[in-house]
């Protein structure tokens, strides 16, 4: 698939911001059901056994290896670019492959570096300090539901400051408060980034001078579905939280992005009441939301949330809602296609609806502006469907979404909200708009954003910058035996 699209592409095709990857990775990714990056992965990894490591490429193909030991070869082995220098890593690291399963993490790395230090020591892989000096990463794989883990790097004038400043947050509750010092630093931390000068202390006593609304929570929304069966058995009023309106607007959870959904099987509190009041007894199946990383949030959070003050705002159905006379959708109705759609609906795609464009699929003036015809796709799909290269959506009433791609296979991608909230589908007649359509209107090519550099050129740039980076280390602090 790669080599179709990519092999023989010219310059003025790989300039454009949709180039022969990216219709590549666009099929990749809907036929194997991975997001773009995993597919850009596999899709490098291929290339590699194909054009770079035949030998290794054999071994894996016998089944030698896992596909777990092969990603490890192929991204150590980058920076080597004599071909005569890559034959010999390629031989000796095939020959030894097969004992490369029985090793930890840090033993598989040392012995592909083995070949590759002694044919091409400067494209050893190192430590990218000055590349990356200062970071800040979220989300492991291994974080449990409700908390996410982050790790970085900063400026050490910059650490001293933030512990300063997190320790007095930290300590300035009573001694009441029930968390504890490192949990208490990481709420702090929140509480800073949320824009509060102070953290809000949990001891539930109502006359503590730290007590009162915790300003993270204030940046939060929680949309409720509107239209839910009501829960007989199972929820329980939540004790606190404001009431909620049908306002459509929405508060993020950080700037200009907002939270999460909820069920309206809890119902709506109408009082304030302190941050240690009971929660709720919720549905696990139906009071879960979604955060900006696309996990979902537990139902005891959610009813933590409400009762430390998350704003509540209520979603309409689609019928309610119904068509709007104009292109740009109203705040509710934005709010209700990205709240129940939840990611991009590109086959496989995974990205946050927040952070996706909200496009007509069948393109405006002839589709209405109605929550049957919007989507959200993030901005690479959305171009890939807007500049005409053979992908084609349709949308279907239970709110799902059939793509042609350009080879006719078809994929059908389902928004996250029916499927945790399965009482709440409903089919819903998609119109289209009355609107004269002039002349040229429909047939008007778009304008195709272009890259400065084909992404080639952007590979061998970085290949070629850190190999120089390597040749200067070891020429500087010389070569250690490896």
């Amino acid at each position: 698939m790669t080599a179709r699209h990519c092999d023989n592409e010219d310059e003025s095709s790989a300039l454009k911001l949709i180039d022969g990857w990216a219709h590549a990775k666009a099929e990749i990714s809907a036929a194997c059901n991975l997001g773009p990056r995993a597919a850009s992965t596999q899709m490098r990894i291929a290339m590699a056994l194909r054009d770079r490591l035949p030998r290794t490429a054999e071994v894996f193909a016998q089944g030698m290896v896992s596909a777990k030991v092969i990603a490890a070869i192929t991204w150590r082995t980058q920076l080597v670019t004599d071909e005569e220098a890559l034959g010999l890593i390629d031989a000796g690291i095939a020959g030894t492959a097969h004992q490369y399963g029985m090793l930890s993490a840090d033993a598989l790395i040392r012995a592909v570096d083995f070949w590759v230090h002694k044919f091409d020591p400067i494209a050893v892989i190192r430590a990218k300090a000055a590349a990356k000096e200062r970071y800040i990463d979220f989300g492991d794989s291994d974080d449990p539901d409700g908390v996410v883990s982050f790790w970085g790097r900063m400026r050490t004038t910059d650490a001293a400051i933030s512990q300063a400043r997190l320790n007095d947050l930290a300590h300035g509750v009573c001694d009441a408060d029930p968390r504890t010092v490192a949990e208490r630093r990481a709420d702090a931390l929140a509480a800073v980034l949320a824009g509060a000068d102070r953290l809000t202390c949990l001891c539930g006593n109502p006359e503590c001078a730290g007590s009162g609304k915790d300003p993270r929570t204030g940046a939060v929304t929680i949309y409720v579905l509107t239209g839910q069966e009501p829960d007989t058995g199972h929820g329980v009023t939540p004790s606190a939280g404001p009431t909620p309106d049908d306002s459509g607007t929405q508060g993020p959870v950080v700037p200009e992005e907002p939270a999460a959904t909820q069920s309206e099987d809890e119902p709506q509190p109408s009082t304030p009441a302190t941050p240690n009041a009971p929660a709720a007894s919720m549905r696990p199946g139906l009071s879960a939301g979604i955060t900006l990383d696309g996990a979902i949030i537990p139902a005891h959070l959610l009813a933590e949330l409400i009762a430390t003050g998350a704003k509540v705002r209520s979603l309409n159905s689609a019928t309610e809602l119904g068509s709007e006379p104009r292109y740009r959708p109203s705040t509710a109705l934005a709010a209700f296609v990205r709240m129940t759609s939840m990611t991009c609906c590109f086959p496989g795609c995974g990205k946050p609806a927040q952070r996706c464009d909200l496009d007509h699929l069948t393109p405006w003036p002839a589709g209405a502006t109605h929550p049957g015809n919007l989507r959200p796709l993030c901005r690479e799909h959305h171009l890939l469907k807007t500049m005409k290269t053979g992908w084609t959506p349709k949308a279907r009433p239970d709110g799902s979404t059939t793509w042609t791609a350009p080879n006719g296979h078809t994929y059908t991608t389902m928004p996250l909200a029916p499927i945790l909230f399965p009482h709440n589908i409903s089919d819903v007649d998609i119109p289209r708009s009355r609107r004269i359509i002039l002349i040229g209107e429909r047939d008007r090519d778009p304008d195709i954003p272009r890259r400065q550099r084909t992404r080639q050129h952007d590979r061998d740039y970085r290949i070629n910058a850190e190999r120089t980076r390597n040749a200067t280390a070891i020429a500087l602090d010389g070569d250690p035996p490896f």
